[in-house]
């Protein structure tokens, strides 16, 4: 026979009661909160999945946040080259405009005072930043502009050749950013070119302008050399000081030109022409041959030519003449002998009635007392080797200056001279190839952000999908059913009720109501 004592029907009961109570505020939190799985306990098997479904959520939303931030970052990169792009369209137009044999100087100052202003917005577009104040252009520089002016005025970059990456999936890396260095300075050049440079040790203000180039065949044939251009101190010369240009690389070495040095006159060396202004002794200036030129030194050469360089067909001048008895004088390939009678109108004569054909296109004017040499295009060159005992003397040639004469110490007898014409055409024609250049490259580049936005979207697409399949399986194992809790929660409430109540009766039963 079984005993049970009056303890064991209470302890029983509530006991029972206690467990409903349990099951029914389980039920009860899964309808508050929606989720069937609130705490290991409750299901361990599903809570671990759901834990590693919450990493991989996690995981799939901040690629989702890189793809985000690069396609901001990306857009505003396209955006700004899209700006640029138009600006160079403009200087173009500018350029075109500029080559235009009937424009007066006003007209040619009008045009440089526009390419000054779109210089600035070009270097306004290079300096654009993102919403966190980094340079897009900058490489990993983004702190810093990526282009400033330096002491010459010019625009010259500032940042590094970083270009930054962001992972956009496990193992998948695509670039947000492009420096500036590889869009807008590593430009091939249309023709061989040159930039110049202050150098390190100038504290005096000094400048050296961006400089033309005069003969593209010396330029090339000077390249890959660069030359250091020092100032110093010379009493024997009118203005007290000269130039002398080296090696860069050999500082020290043999002075390949020296000449005398005034503040802002031009310095002419291996077809290069370039003006120092402000210098003083020991001041030193870096020239670079180069065969790639940024679009910011091309349009600053464009400016320089519109400024300094007139348009005129005006190659040089025979300032003195005065030949003896078989004095022998060539004019390109045309061979001219003289009796020693002869004057500066006499040699025009000869020139302009000569029919050969080295001198097609050429005349000459006596204005002045100087016999100007006029030509449109063509190069002009003068050999006084034959002039023994004569006196030659000119202006305006390219490098040196002939003098020649029975007094002279140190006579130079071969020259050549060029039309300022000529010149100012070969700058529009190779800054026309440089702008096209450097709209290339941009278009290049333009191309790859393509690429990178639709790598971009589709990884977008599969992350997407990653998600909402992830998100599914977290739901299916975590979210409770609603239909099935309620239905659960009013069935345990309902035998709650009916235990209390069972309980309350039969804990009022005792043995002692029978005896």
């Amino acid at each position: 026979m079984i005993r049970i004592s009056s303890q064991q029907i209470f302890t029983g009961g509530i006991n029972r009661l206690q467990d409903l109570n349990v099951n029914l505020n389980q039920t009860q939190e899964q309808v508050s909160t929606g989720k069937r799985v609130n705490r290991p306990s409750d299901d361990p098997v599903a809570a671990a999945r759901i834990l590693k479904l919450d990493q991989e959520v996690g995981r799939i939303e901040t690629y989702q946040r890189n793809v985000g931030l690069a396609e901001n970052r990306l857009q505003l990169e396209e955006s700004s080259l899209d700006s640029m792009v138009d600006i160079i369209q403009r200087v173009r137009e500018l350029t075109v405009q500029a080559g235009n044999g009937s424009l007066t100087a006003n007209d040619r100052q009008s045009i440089s005072a526009e390419l000054k202003q779109r210089l600035q917005e070009l270097a306004s577009q290079a300096n654009t930043q993102d919403s966190a104040g980094s340079y897009i252009f900058s490489g990993f520089q983004g702190e810093t502009p990526a282009f400033a002016k330096n002491i010459n005025g010019d625009w010259v970059y500032q940042g590094d050749e970083g270009q930054r990456k962001l992972e956009i999936d496990d193992g998948v890396n695509v670039a947000i950013s492009d420096h500036g260095k590889d869009l807008f300075v590593n430009v091939p050049a249309g023709g061989p070119t040159f930039f110049t440079e202050v150098g390190p040790n100038v504290g005096s203000g000094a400048r050296i302008s961006s400089g033309v180039v005069l003969d593209p065949e010396q330029v090339a044939g000077a390249s890959p050399t660069d030359y250091l251009v020092t100032i110093e101190q010379d009493a024997s010369q009118t203005s007290g000081f000269r130039y002398d240009i080296r090696d860069k690389n050999d500082p020290a070495g043999p002075v390949l030109e020296s000449g005398e040095y005034v503040s802002g006159g031009s310095i002419r060396y291996q077809g290069m022409q370039f003006e120092v202004s402000g210098a003083g002794d020991g001041d030193e200036f870096l020239i670079n041959t180069s065969e790639k030129q940024s679009i910011f030194r091309t349009i600053e050469k464009l400016i320089y030519g519109l400024d300094n360089l007139p348009k005129q067909p005006e190659a040089g001048a025979i300032t003195s003449f005065a030949p003896a008895v078989g004095d022998v004088l060539e004019i390109n390939q045309a061979v001219f002998t003289f009796d020693g009678s002869e004057d500066l109108a006499d040699l025009a004569a000869l020139i302009n009635d000569s029919d050969d054909e080295s001198l097609a296109g050429i005349e000459a004017r006596v204005e002045s007392g100087e016999l100007k040499l006029i030509s449109s295009g063509k190069e002009i060159s003068i050999d006084a080797t034959g002039m023994a005992a004569g006196e030659l003397q000119t202006s305006g040639a390219r490098f040196d200056n002939i003098n020649v004469g029975p007094l002279v110490a140190d006579p130079v007898a071969e020259a050549n001279f060029l039309s300022t014409q000529a010149t100012y055409d070969q700058l529009i024609g190779d800054s026309l190839a440089n702008l096209d250049n450097a709209q290339e490259s941009i278009l290049r580049t333009q191309t790859e952000i393509g690429g990178r936005m639709n790598q971009l979207e589709s990884t977008g697409k599969f992350l997407e999908n990653s998600s909402l399949y992830a998100k599914d399986l977290r739901s299916q194992l975590q979210d409770v059913d609603y239909a099935e809790a309620i239905s659960n929660l009013s069935f345990q409430s309902f035998v709650l009720q009916a235990a209390q109540q069972s309980f309350a009766q039969t804990s009022q039963l005792s043995l002692f109501d029978r005896l």
